[in-house]
């Protein structure tokens, strides 16, 4: 290989080299309003473009671990963030981001941060984050977020003050709750379930069932529903996060109602995507949750009802999907 080979190539990878730094030197997240203080304002524009810079580098890198400083995120963040990354890394494409700032009852949160899923299908990869801070801009949270013209519908839907704070809670624990199924956090999962939470899940037979099924008929005859304890739900949970790689939950649809009765009790009803590397479904998820202790809501019913059959019939419209007055309510 002659000189003039050898220093065309060095000129290759210093051209790659400059683009790349430049790109992720183009990165910037700006909040346009929301937040008064410039302090804490700038410290959340610098945490979050730490953050985002970091996500390209290590997923460009194929780093399997990930490593953030605390000085942007707080240790329990760090902590979540790593356990998404063992099941897929999330890449950040260099971007310029103009988001508004939401105020929290703890802090601050801003929505619609894309990210892409490594380990999801190319069709679904790209996903957007909700990032959560605390009053002095350290980022306390990352989760999956729903879409944002759904969030602003569901927050216009409002009734009351209390009802919008209560659906912003909602939301938020929607897409935590979503998010522990992407990085396979039981121990997240047991501590949102009531310790005497009903539990119901569809399936769609081409038989009669068995004996210890309980059945309940809808407008057809394909799909039965068996009844777990939160024990028995989670421990066959446990089984699939062991086997597979990753796991994809897409919720849509999403509708949060107020109980006519108790005024601290919520529904949220919505249609869910589960996808793994070896299996996927579709169906309708409804959330019974208790507002007793605002700090610490709790699912007391969750049902899940299969959308179609394996041949592609349906076999629950949204009509049939379980909701609040399914359910009698005893205090």
């Amino acid at each position: 290989m002659n000189k003039q080979t050898i220093m065309r190539m060095m000129a290759s990878v210093a051209l790659i080299f400059a683009t790349a730094v430049g790109a992720l030197a183009d990165t910037t997240f700006k909040i346009t309003d929301g937040v008064v203080d410039e302090k804490v304002k700038a410290a959340m524009e610098a945490n979050v473009t730490a953050l985002i810079m970091t996500f390209h580098d290590a997923a460009e890198k194929g780093e399997k671990t990930i490593k953030l400083s605390k000085d942007n995120v707080s240790k329990a963040a760090v902590d979540e963030i790593k356990e998404i990354w063992k099941s897929s890394a999330m890449s950040c494409p260099p971007m310029n981001l103009n988001c508004r700032c939401l105020k929290t009852k703890d802090g601050y949160q801003v929505r619609g941060i894309p990210v892409d899923m490594v380990e999801a299908d190319e069709d679904e990869a790209r996903q957007e984050l909700t990032i959560s801070f605390d009053p002095m801009g350290l980022i306390t949270n990352v989760a999956i977020a729903i879409e944002m013209n759904r969030y602003e519908e569901l927050m216009a839907e409002k009734e009351s003050e209390l009802d919008y704070a209560r659906r912003q809670i909602i939301v938020d624990f929607i897409e935590n709750f979503r998010t522990a199924y992407n990085r396979k956090d039981n121990a997240m999962l047991n501590s949102v379930f009531s310790d005497k939470a009903l539990i119901i899940t569809g399936r769609v037979v081409k038989e009669k069932p068995n004996s210890d099924m309980t059945r309940m008929t809808l407008n057809n005859n394909k799909v039965v529903y068996i009844k777990q304890t939160k024990q028995e739900y989670l421990t066959k949970l446990a089984q699939v996060f062991k086997t597979v790689k990753y796991i994809n939950v897409k919720f849509s649809d999403i509708e949060i109602t107020e109980h006519p009765k108790f005024d601290n009790i919520y529904g949220v009803t919505l249609r869910q995507l589960w996808r793994t590397n070896r299996y996927q479904d579709e169906g309708f998820l409804f959330l019974m949750i208790d507002f007793r202790d605002s700090d610490n809501p709790l699912i007391q019913v969750r049902t899940w009802q299969p959308y179609k059959d394996m041949a592609g019939n349906i076999v629950t419209q949204r009509k049939d999907v379980f909701h609040l007055g399914s359910f009698r309510i005893v205090r």
